[in-house]
């Protein structure tokens, strides 16, 4: 006999309360990629910009912000391939506002995450900022759960590396 397994489907949030729940979470996320606050700022209103457009199309596999997260992960690393592809600079200045913790004389944990790329960083602000599980990360980043434990492994280990000053 076959097994069938199904999917409770999710509540479906209002837009405005959708938006005034998310934005806040969608803007760390985007700035934590980004780097750039106004970048981020037009993250969030393209990712909402696109859920309205796309709203119903919806099917409520995975929540509400796990979709807006994807959307503004997507709309983030295509504007940072626009950004390498025509040699444009993000600006790291703005960055610092995110990560509020220092180490003494050596380096500062945002001079170290300045050193990571931005699927590390994006990874790290998931992880510990944003508290979010392995599965959701995965599920947001469309890798697998292994790939996810063994990349922020990874990251974490390289992170370390950088604030002792071996790298």
């Amino acid at each position: 006999m076959e097994k069938v397994v199904l999917k409770a489907k999710r509540e479906i949030i209002p837009f405005p309360e959708l938006y005034e729940k998310y934005s806040m979470d969608i803007y760390r996320y985007s700035l934590s990629i980004l780097k750039d606050e106004d970048d981020a700022k037009d993250a969030v209103q393209e990712t909402f910009f696109r859920y309205v457009e796309n709203q119903k199309t919806f099917r409520a596999d995975a929540s509400q912000k796990t979709w807006l997260l994807v959307v503004a992960r997507n709309y983030c690393f295509s504007k940072l391939k626009k950004a390498d592809n025509n040699n444009d600079s993000i600006d790291d200045d703005s960055f610092d506002s995110i990560y509020e913790l220092q180490l003494d004389d050596r380096i500062t944990l945002q001079d170290a995450l300045k050193r990571l790329r931005p699927e590390q960083n994006e990874l790290l602000f998931l992880k510990e900022y944003g508290n979010y599980s392995y599965i959701e990360i995965a599920e947001i980043t469309g890798d697998t759960l292994e790939n996810i434990k063994i990349k922020l492994f990874r990251t974490r280990q390289k992170l370390r590396k950088i604030l002792e000053g071996s790298l």
